[in-house]
């Protein structure tokens, strides 16, 4: 019976995927279709291989009714997303390595980890820019007619600037913890660096 029930479920799913429809037109675009750098796992395209290999990319996109707003919120938010995907890469190392157990401390310590990377964060490049212009439509399934700007944005920084980054955060802030949780984030920072420098 549970199988049976999964069986279902998925062909439900699916029939709901292959009967998805957009509910705008799309009116004009930087490019005819989508690049393909638009998804996350294929950002690292956009530079040959012997380059993608000193660089972190990171993809993030936005809408707004302006263009050049929308292509900044989207630079803006890929800029986030760096120091977002860091802090918690190094929170996790952090948690293995220490004995703290407080999870509001803990998630008052990565919010404050992503600002300080976020500032500092120098040599954040914008790779590549997509943009298109939607016509969105009520009778297709939206709110209601309007047009808006959907915009994706793809920003690479070297591993050895972003090594560096992490270097002056640990400088700054590294003061402001004590004992084992001093510890354990050196620790953390530390190998997160050196597996960077050693990916160069």
């Amino acid at each position: 019976m549970k199988k049976h029930l999964l069986t279902v479920s998925a062909l439900c799913l699916l029939a709901a995927c292959a009967g998805f429809k957009p509910d705008y037109v799309k009116t004009d675009g930087s490019e005819k279709s989508v690049p393909a750098w638009t998804h996350q796992s294929k950002a690292h395209k956009i530079d040959s291989s012997s380059e993608a290999k000193k660089n972190r990319y990171f993809v993030a996109d936005a809408q707004n009714v302006n263009q050049r707003l929308c292509l900044k919120a989207a630079e803006t938010r890929a800029t986030q997303k760096i120091a977002s995907e860091i802090a918690q890469e190094i929170m996790g190392a952090f948690e293995e390595n220490s004995a703290s157990r407080n999870d509001d401390a803990n998630s008052r310590m990565k919010d404050t980890l992503q600002q300080n990377i976020q500032v500092n964060l120098h040599g954040v490049v914008v790779g590549e820019k997509y943009w298109e212009k939607r016509a969105y439509k009520k009778e297709m399934g939206a709110e209601k007619d309007y047009t808006a700007y959907k915009c994706d944005v793809v920003v690479k920084i070297t591993k050895a600037a972003l090594a560096d980054a992490l270097e002056m955060y640990k400088a700054k802030t590294m003061r402001t913890l004590k004992g084992e949780d001093k510890a354990a984030m050196s620790q953390a920072v530390d190998n997160y660096v050196a597996d960077l420098r050693a990916e160069n």
